[in-house]
C-alpha cells in the first residue's frame, strides 16, 4: 500500500460505526497476538541451533515452512523447526495459541476456550490436552525435605457410552464410604523450597511409589510421609532417608518434620478440580499437569503456558 492510499484509509476511520471500530480493534489485537505467539515459538531454538534429532549444534537456516523458520542439521541432514519433537507439532492456527494460554490461566471450560480462540469445541479440547502433555515438568530433582502423600479423586468415566453402573451427574458421589476401587490415588511430592510434582497412581504400593518418586527425588533428599506402610520400604529401595509423621496417632509435627505442605497442596488440587464437576480419570494426568502449571505458579501467564508446552521430548525431564 502506498503512503497516499494509507493516508486515505486513515482519513476514513472517522466514518466507521461503533460495530466497525470493534471489528477493527479485534483484527489488530488478533494480528499482534498472533505475531507474539510466533515470536515465542521461534525463541525455543537456542543460540547453538541444536538439532531436535541428533542434538548437534550449528544447524543452518533453510527458509520457512508454515510460518516458522526451518533448519537443517549439518550432522544428520534432517530438518526441523521450533515445534519439532514437541506435543504441538502438526497443529494449525499458531497465531491463536496465546489466546488458549490465556484460557488455561483463567481455567476456562472447553466451550469457553473454543469461543475465545474462535475454533471448534473439539479443536479446543485437542489443543488443551496437547498443551498439557508436556507441561508442569520439573527443571531438576526435589531436594532437602520432601513431603509425599497421596490424596484420592473419585473415579470418573465421563464421556464413555457403555457403563456397568448408572451414570453420575456433575461429578456425583461414591457409592461406598471411605477408600474403595471408586477412588483414584494421586501422589503429590512437595519440597519445602516450593517445587511440587505429582502423578496419578493405579494403586498405592511400594512398587508404584518407587516408580513415581525415583525420577523426582535427589539422592540427599529426606522423604517425609505419614504412617503409610509402603513408604519405608520405598525409601530403602531409593536409598534416601525416611521420616514418618503418624498423623492418625495425633502426631502432626515432629521437630521440622511434618506433611502439612503437601496436605495443603491436596486442598489446592481439589479446589482446582471442583469447578469441572468431575474429571474423566483417563484425562486426570493432563489436569494434574495443568494444576502444576497454573494452580501452583503465581506468575503463570499465557506465554509461560505456551512455552511450557513446547519442551522437546528428547530433552524432557523423565517422569
Amino acid at each position: 500500500m502506498t503512503n497516499e492510499r494509507f493516508q486515505s484509509w486513515l482519513a476514513g476511520l472517522d466514518r466507521l460505526s461503533e460495530a466497525q471500530w470493534w471489528q477493527l480493534e479485534q483484527a489488530v489485537q488478533e494480528r499482534s497476538e498472533g505475531a507474539a505467539a510466533v515470536a515465542a515459538i521461534e525463541l525455543q531454538i537456542d543460540a547453538q541451533r541444536r538439532c531436535r534429532h541428533s542434538q548437534a549444534g550449528g544447524a543452518v537456516r533453510r527458509g520457512k515452512t508454515r510460518g516458522l523458520r526451518r533448519y537443517s542439521c549439518k550432522q544428520c541432514g534432517k530438518t526441523f523447526n521450533a515445534l519439532s519433537g514437541t506435543a504441538l507439532s502438526g497443529l494449525h492456527h499458531k497465531e491463536r495459541w496465546l489466546a488458549l494460554g490465556r484460557s488455561l490461566v483463567e481455567r476456562e471450560s472447553v466451550r469457553q476456550s473454543a469461543q475465545r480462540c474462535g475454533v471448534a469445541v473439539t479443536t479446543a479440547f485437542r489443543w488443551r490436552h496437547r498443551f498439557m502433555a508436556q507441561a508442569g515438568q520439573l527443571a531438576g530433582r526435589l531436594e532437602g525435605l520432601v513431603e509425599a502423600d497421596e490424596t484420592y479423586v473419585l473415579e470418573s468415566r465421563k464421556g464413555e457410552r457403555k457403563l456397568e453402573r448408572k451414570a453420575r451427574r456433575r461429578g456425583g458421589r461414591a457409592r461406598q464410604r471411605g477408600l474403595s476401587k471408586q477412588q483414584v490415588p494421586v501422589l503429590l511430592a512437595a519440597a519445602r523450597g516450593g517445587a511440587t510434582a505429582g502423578q496419578v497412581l493405579k494403586r498405592v504400593s511400594q512398587a508404584s511409589l518407587q516408580a513415581a518418586l525415583e525420577p523426582l527425588l535427589a539422592s540427599d533428599a529426606v522423604l517425609l510421609s505419614d504412617g503409610g506402610r509402603a513408604y519405608p520400604g520405598c525409601a530403602r529401595r531409593l536409598g534416601v532417608q525416611h521420616e514418618a509423621v503418624n498423623v492418625s496417632a495425633g502426631m502432626r509435627v515432629r521437630g521440622s518434620y511434618h506433611i502439612q505442605t503437601v496436605n495443603n497442596r491436596h486442598q489446592q488440587l481439589k479446589a482446582f478440580l471442583q469447578p469441572f464437576r468431575g474429571v474423566a480419570t483417563k484425562y486426570l494426568d493432563s489436569y494434574l499437569r495443568w494444576f502444576q502449571q497454573v494452580g501452583l505458579v503465581r506468575e503463570a501467564s499465557p506465554r509461560s503456558c505456551l512455552v511450557a508446552s513446547m519442551t522437546p521430548q528428547c530433552i524432557r525431564f523423565a517422569n
